[in-house]
């Protein structure tokens, strides 16, 4: 027989054997990542927590204080001052790059004004609180969006990584054990051939006059 199919059939396992140890090596990262991600999806979840519920309670001081300053005459300089232009606020977002996935970080909050309010001093710890709401909130908005990132990604990877120890492993399992088979059966039969020969190269050597 022919030893090329049995050389290219020893090629291929040698390769069938590499792609094998890639994907082993594969899983042990994306498992790796997955754990990583899986930790960091858990202080996201306290953090988005607690920083909601930081908005909410800013949210209602804010409300208490407008509704103090309102009832100190502050009303007809809050409607008049709404039609007023005055300084924008701005949120600005820190954006962090970790483990294959960009999600909000650090949040920066800057809130705008409607220009001097004199009516009431009640209405500076109004104006305090309600640039408090700003921030907590922004804060809480980082955070529920950093959260969703972060458990994509981990879905994400924890589906590649089955796909490889469920799908991909398993595959090339099989097909080098299969090869194997074949490779001992034309082992064995070579033997068996050479070992036949021999033992007819005897019988003619023992029956030449």
């Amino acid at each position: 027989m022919n030893s090329t199919p049995q050389a290219a059939n020893r090629a291929t396992r040698l390769r069938l054997r590499a792609r094998l140890e890639l994907a082993h090596h594969a899983a042990e990262l994306l498992h790796s990542k997955e754990e990583a991600l899986r930790r960091e999806r858990t202080r996201l979840e306290g953090y988005a927590i607690r920083s909601r519920q930081q908005w909410e309670d800013s949210c209602r001081d804010a409300g208490a204080q407008l509704l103090r300053a309102r009832a100190f005459g502050a009303s007809r300089e809050l409607s008049t001052s709404a039609a007023q232009p005055g300084r924008v606020a701005t949120v600005s977002i820190d954006w962090q790059h970790d483990m294959g996935v960009t999600y909000p970080g650090r949040v920066m909050a800057t809130p705008g004004s409607p220009g001097v309010l004199t009516s009431t001093a009640a209405l500076v710890p109004a104006t305090t609180a309600y640039g408090v709401a700003l921030g907590t909130g922004a804060e809480s908005a980082a955070a529920a969006a950093a959260l969703v990132r972060v458990e994509a990604e981990l879905g994400h990877t924890r589906r590649r990584r089955r796909g490889i120890e469920q799908r991909l492993r398993p595959r090339l399992e099989a097909q080098l054990h299969q090869l194997d088979l074949e490779l001992d059966e034309r082992d064995r039969e070579a033997a068996l051939r050479s070992q036949n020969a021999i033992e007819q190269n005897t019988i003619e050597r023992s029956t030449r006059p």
